[in-house]
């Protein structure tokens, strides 16, 4: 194979750029020719650069072990570059990525749909515990069982400015899910920002494995299928704040059965649970929830609309008195997909061939107009759901939009991890507290301190970390808040790679 590639080495950031060209499987070569015989990599902080609206034909998924994989469109693209399976001469095609090492993509469409239209499932399987998937400004699009597959422990997901669409089939509507986490524990899963639409399952489905941080802000879910849209389970310390969720759990309920689903469904922690991860806590308000009336006309007389909240998320609204700010509004969007009332009346009627989501229309516009109760409905006065269908505005996972005071301290850690040079590290203060971070090499050595400052109380709060005078390497940091009645301190990991 013909592989044109061109490497540049860009100093101020530490970083080995290569460039590679469009084509068949030059994607898939350009990261294994970097590595050698033994199984080291050529340098670990390379970083692979896609032309602006470039065709890459993965000839095979792209898996990596051990080492963080980016990925990335070039600076200034106006087009995303696309990442397609191929199909080889024996008609069979592949899922673009099974990470096993920490995975970093920007400014990218990806799809599971083969060069041929044959669709694969898992976009993203990732295969390994303790990794980190970091996914901003990307298109993830048609899939048959689910965007995100996890199969190993205590993974991070950090999808930011994005957009998952087109998942699973109607014909088996319970495979078509954004995250399936299998039952395995996570540990963080960051959802801010994000459009996803024509999910034929859920957003979110937690086959009972903990959730130690769950934030969904921002979000806009449009058409979002047969199961419990947000389907968190035992999830310790969660928020669900500022999200559009638009016809949502929309097969409804069939009143004669034994399980009952809802839009937003919340487990609460087992005794052992709380034990090893303390008391669980839940942030749910400024949501518009709306499920249009076409929809509801389309359910026979034995079905009806699935209910927000399950009991469990139902009381920590009724605790925190925010009911009144989640909507129940119907909006017009400027562009939106089609109504899935069609797609409602032929799933009761058992249809043998039911009609796929209707997608005519793509790209779609999910902004909505200024008079609409949703465009000041925030909880800072912003516009309910993703930002950038309202003047292209993109945000940080670092940006603090939640304003309550938490009743606890808790350390959440840092991101990015991995890292180069600067990374946050974010924590909640039950109170106004002095706070101070050490960090200390693997083997105990005290290499760095910011010094004190004062903090006020509130929710993701964060402070910078500036690691330029550091080697490469994992270390542990130490986060210490001192109130006027208590002293907090925790500790965490974090890895930098110059």
């Amino acid at each position: 194979m013909f592989l044109l590639v061109f490497v540049t080495n860009i100093n101020v950031f530490a970083q080995r750029t290569v460039t590679v060209e469009q084509g068949v499987g030059t994607l898939n070569e350009a990261i294994t020719s970097d590595t050698t015989a033994t199984g080291a990599r050529v340098d670990s902080n390379t970083v692979y650069v896609l032309s602006s609206g470039g065709t890459y034909l993965l000839d095979g998924s792209i898996e990596h072990r051990g080492y963080h994989l980016t990925i990335v469109a070039e600076d200034g693209a106006t087009e995303r570059p696309k990442l397609i399976p191929a199909v080889d001469d024996g008609g069979a095609s592949d899922r673009p990525f099974r990470p096993r090492g920490d995975l970093t993509l920007k400014g990218l469409y990806i799809t599971n749909e083969d060069e041929l239209g044959g669709i694969n499932t898992r976009i993203i399987r990732i295969s390994e515990n303790e990794v980190t998937i970091s996914i901003d400004d990307c298109h993830l699009d048609k899939d048959g069982q689910a965007g995100f597959r996890v199969d190993g422990d205590n993974v991070n997901i950090f999808l930011t400015n994005s957009i998952l669409s087109n998942i699973g089939s109607t014909s088996s509507p319970d495979n078509g899910r954004g995250v399936d986490d299998r039952g395995n524990p996570i540990d963080t899963l960051w959802f801010e920002n994000n459009t996803f639409y024509n999910l034929t399952s859920q957003v979110l489905r937690d086959g009972g494995g903990t959730i130690s941080y769950a934030y969904i802000n921002q979000n806009t879910a449009v058409n979002i299928g047969k199961n419990t849209a947000f389907e968190f389970g035992p999830t310790v310390n969660g928020v669900f704040t500022n999200n559009m969720v638009y016809n949502a759990s929309f097969f409804g309920n069939n009143t004669n059965g034994d399980e009952q689903i809802t839009v937003i469904g919340l487990d609460s922690l087992t005794t052992e649970e709380t034990s090893e991860f303390g008391a669980q806590s839940f942030l749910l308000n400024n949501n518009n929830f709306y499920t249009s009336t076409d929809v509801v006309d389309a359910y026979p007389d034995s079905v009806e609309a699935a209910d927000t909240y399950n009991a469990t998320a139902l009381a920590y609204v009724t605790e925190q008195g925010s009911a009144s700010t989640n909507l129940n509004e119907e909006i017009t969007f400027t562009t939106g997909t089609a109504s899935p009332a069609n797609v409602v009346t032929q799933f009761w009627s058992n249809a043998e061939t039911p009609d796929e989501f209707p997608t005519s229309g793509e790209p779609f516009d999910f902004g909505y107009v200024s008079t609409a109760a949703s465009f000041t409905g925030g909880d800072d006065g912003q516009q309910i759901g993703s930002l950038i269908w309202h003047g292209g505005i993109t945000i940080s996972n670092e940006e603090d939009l939640i304003k309550d005071t938490p009743n606890s301290f808790v350390l959440k850690g840092n991101y990015p991890n991995p890292f180069n040079p600067t990374t946050n590290i974010s924590f909640d203060l039950e109170s106004p507290s002095t706070v101070s971070i050490e960090v200390f090499s693997i083997i105990g050595q005290k290499v760095m301190t910011i010094p004190a400052q004062r903090m006020s109380a509130g929710a993701n709060q964060s402070i910078m970390l500036d690691a330029s005078g550091l080697s490469s390497g994992m270390y542990i940091y130490r986060v210490k808040a001192v109130t006027a009645n208590n002293t907090f301190v925790n500790t965490s990991r974090m890895t930098l790679i110059k």
